[in-house]
Order: C-alpha cells, then sequence, then structure tokens
C-alpha cells in the first residue's frame, strides 16, 4: 500500500493548483453570471427601442404620406406636432445612456451597464415621447383619412357615372362600407395608402373618361349634316343620327313612353321629343330615347332637326361625364338652356334650328351666359 505524506512539498504544489482552478472557475462563472444579467437587460432595451425605432418609421412615414397629399396645408398643425416629437425623440436616441445599449461594442455596453438605473430612466424617457408621437401620428392619419373619406362621400356617387369602366369605384365604394379598425399605426397607414393609391386611379379614370369624351365629340361635330329636310328619306335621317351618337359609344333606342326611373323631364310629355337617363344603371349610361308618340315625331324623323335633337341628349351625356351630374351647380336653373349651348359648342348642333323647333321654350334658349357657362363645363369647372 503506497502512503503519501501531507507535508511533502509535492502535496503542497498540488493542493495550491487546486485552490487556483477553484478560484479562476468561481470567478468565470461570476463573469458569465454578470454578462449574462447585462446582456438579459441589455436584450429587453434594445427590443424596447426597436420597438420604438418602428414607432418612430411609422410617424416620419405618416408625414410624408401627408405631405403628398392633394392639399397638405390642411394638416399644417397636426404635421407640426408629429414633427417636433420626431426631434424629441432622436434628441433622447442620441443620449449616452441610449447609446450604450444600442451600441455594438462590449466595452461600451459593459460600461454603460454600470449606469443601469440612469439607462433603465433613458429608456422610460424615450418611451414616454414614443407614446406621445404614436398619438400625434394617429391624430394626423385620422385628419388624412377624414378628409379622403369625404371627398368620396362628395364624389364618389359621381365618380361611379363619369368613369367607363366602374370596377375601381365599386372597390373604393366597398372598402368605405366596412367597418375599418387597425391594431397599429402601421396598419393604419398601409390602408391609407392603399386606399390613396385606389383614389387616385378612379380620379385619372375620370380624367381619361372626360378627354375620351372630347375627342369623340369632336368627331361626331365634324360629321356633316345636310340642312333641307329633303336631303334624306327618314331612314336617312336617323341612320345619321345613329352614326352621331355610335361615334359617342351611345346607341338609339326608341320608346313610346317617358321612362327614366323616378326622373322627369320637367315638361310636359308632348313637349319631351328625346331624353338622356342619369342612372346608376351602367346599361342606360350609352342610351339615348327618342319618343315616337311625340306629336311632331314625323315631322322631326324627315329633318336635320332629329340630329340636333340627338346632339342635345348626348350634350346631357356630355355633362354629366364631365361633372357627375347632368345638373352641375354652375348650370344654376339654366339646364336646358347650358345643355343647348354645349351640343351647338362642341357638336356642331345648329343653333338657328333650335331657336326654331324651341320657340317660347325660354328655359331651352341659349344666349352668350349659357355659351359662358357650357364652355367652362368643357374645360372642368362644374361650380
Amino acid at each position: 500500500m503506497l502512503l503519501t505524506d501531507s507535508n511533502s512539498r509535492g502535496s503542497r504544489i498540488a493542493k495550491n493548483v487546486l485552490n487556483v482552478v477553484i478560484i479562476c472557475a468561481v470567478f468565470v462563472t461570476a463573469v458569465h453570471f454578470k454578462n449574462s444579467v447585462i446582456s438579459d437587460d441589455n436584450d429587453w432595451a434594445t427590443q424596447q427601442i426597436e420597438t420604438m425605432q418602428d414607432i418612430r418609421q411609422t410617424a416620419q412615414d405618416g408625414v410624408a404620406f401627408a405631405q403628398g397629399m392633394e392639399n397638405p396645408d390642411e394638416y399644417a398643425a397636426q404635421l407640426e406636432n408629429v414633427q417636433q416629437y420626431i426631434t424629441d425623440y432622436d434628441q433622447l436616441a442620441k443620449t449616452r445612456e441610449i447609446q450604450s445599449i444600442t451600441t455594438h461594442d462590449p466595452v461600451q455596453r459593459a460600461l454603460g451597464s454600470l449606469n443601469r438605473n440612469r439607462q433603465q430612466e433613458a429608456v422610460a424617457n424615450m418611451q414616454n415621447t414614443a407614446g406621445n408621437l404614436d398619438k400625434q401620428t394617429k391624430t394626423l392619419l385620422d385628419a388624412v383619412d377624414k378628409t379622403m373619406a369625404d371627398d368620396f362621400t362628395q364624389h364618389g356617387g359621381q365618380w361611379l357615372l363619369q368613369v367607363d369602366d366602374p370596377t375601381q369605384v365599386n372597390e373604393l365604394i366597398d372598402r368605405y362600407g366596412k367597418d375599418r379598425h387597425y391594431a397599429s399605426m402601421r396598419d393604419l397607414l398601409t390602408d391609407l395608402e392603399s386606399l390613396q393609391k385606389l383614389r387616385t386611379t378612379v380620379k385619372q379614370q375620370v380624367s381619361d373618361s372626360v378627354a375620351n369624351l372630347h375627342n369623340a365629340e369632336a368627331s361626331a361635330a365634324a360629321i356633316a349634316v345636310p340642312t333641307l329636310n329633303g336631303d334624306l328619306d327618314p331612314a336617312g335621317w336617323y341612320t345619321l343620327a345613329t352614326n352621331v351618337a355610335g361615334t359617342m359609344g351611345v346607341q338609339i333606342e326608341q320608346t313610346m313612353e317617358y321612362g327614366c326611373g323616378g326622373q322627369t323631364s320637367g315638361l310636359p310629355q308632348e313637349f319631351t321629343v328625346a331624353y338622356y337617363c342619369q342612372t346608376s344603371d351602367r346599361t342606360q349610361r350609352n342610351v339615348v330615347h327618342i319618343l315616337t308618340t311625340h306629336p311632331s315625331w314625323t315631322q322631326t324623323a324627315r329633318s336635320p332637326w332629329l340630329v340636333d335633337v340627338v346632339k342635345h341628349e348626348l350634350s346631357h351625356r356630355s355633362i354629366m361625364i364631365s361633372c357627375g351630374t347632368i345638373q352641375p351647380a354652375i348650370a344654376g336653373d339654366r339646364t336646358e338652356a347650358v345643355t343647348n349651348s354645349y351640343s351647338a359648342l362642341y357638336f356642331g348642333a345648329d343653333r338657328g334650328r333650335i331657336a326654331e323647333q324651341q320657340q317660347g321654350l325660354a328655359e331651352y334658349a341659349m344666349d352668350e351666359q349659357s355659351d359662358q357657362i357650357a364652355a367652362s363645363i368643357h374645360d372642368g369647372n362644374c361650380g
């Protein structure tokens, strides 16, 4: 049996080595624990700062969105508030305490952790500012949302009548018809950006429809119309009127009684030669109706007056596409006179025949004022 002397020199050396190993292990464990605590605290703070940075970015994007609207001055006060809170937030983000949390330098992070209370206070200040920034962003986006919604409420029905293809307008109608709730300001901003894109598309479609309309009017006006009743037989006059309407993408339908939903012509039926219906029914958008039961239908069908009648109804349609209504505010109580002026100015209807055929109908009588109003409508001013 081998015995060792605990007091021997070799034993003492072994004990010393073992003590050093134990001390080192304890130190390493303590350092690792301390670093783990620092890392856990910093990770928590870093996550908070990342959340706040998302709030700040949404606010910045919201400012850019509002500034890109048609009338950004409407949101001047809200924009100023949001921008001030962004400035306040950025100043806090530059403080030494926050920088020591967000830095990737382990030495700086370790030194910063020595002032843990100051770091926590700095994070709390940032959270408070970020919360206020989020509230101000909501106020700004709510104001933009209201402007867009009010514009849709006022003009959505008109856009539906104006555009050639109602698909996007109907999508707007569907989206505004639903309750809209958002989990965050980012979700609200994303939805508003999508709505604005759709709204811009619809407005461009309206502009395109009006431009196409004016081109078609010029083509219709260029079709030669004989001046004498005997120049064409009834079939010829009807074909000519059909060609003029066809240039506008419109068809003529003959009917024996006035039928335009709840609308009325404003005149006894015996005075109504033809009519155009302003309705959400898309099948009626491109239809002009002629009353074959009108007392003078036989004479009308044998004369160039038939073409003028059709041009008058086409002018109602043109005014509707230009303004979203056949009775724009700018026309006041002179809708029919303005429509006559429009037909003469842009469809080449004959003023002399119109005046002769409509003697005694003061509301249809053209003058300089009705011409000016018609020109304004053609230029996009509907009052």
